[in-house]
């Protein structure tokens, strides 16, 4: 008998919505803490591939573990949209069991907010930007 796959996991109280970055995740209610919000699925992608816009949607740069090669992660579903702050709301981890990328909030979020990652100082160091 074939096991059922269980859906991935996106929060009803969040939208896509215009802003200043372009689009960003943002609440429709109030969202508390620790609080999942999408469960991903992501690309594997060899670092020597990325290159230009696609270099700036990728995440969490790791080995391959057939030659040890630098690999990124191209997350897909909305996981790509979350804007950067270092005053961030939301953070992400690897599900390794379901080899999913997983967004929560670290703190609760009001109704309207917008949701954001922290990229990392090396990441906009690496780019020669500073982030606004």
């Amino acid at each position: 008998m074939k096991k059922k796959n269980k859906p991935l996991f996106r929060h009803p109280d969040i939208v896509i919505s215009t802003c200043q970055f372009g689009h960003g995740i943002f609440t429709t209610r109030t969202i508390p803490a620790d609080t999942t919000l999408e469960e991903c699925p992501y690309l594997r992608i060899n670092a020597d591939e990325c290159a230009g816009t696609l270099d700036d949607y990728v995440f969490n740069l790791e080995s391959s573990e057939k030659d040890g090669s630098e690999v990124y992660s191209l997350v897909l579903g909305w996981g790509s949209l979350f804007n950067h702050s270092y005053k961030h709301n939301t953070e992400y981890w690897h599900d390794t069991e379901r080899d999913l990328i997983v967004f929560h909030t670290i703190r609760k979020v009001a109704a309207g907010r917008q949701l954001f990652v922290n990229y990392g100082k090396e990441w906009w160091t690496s780019r020669d930007l500073n982030p606004e």
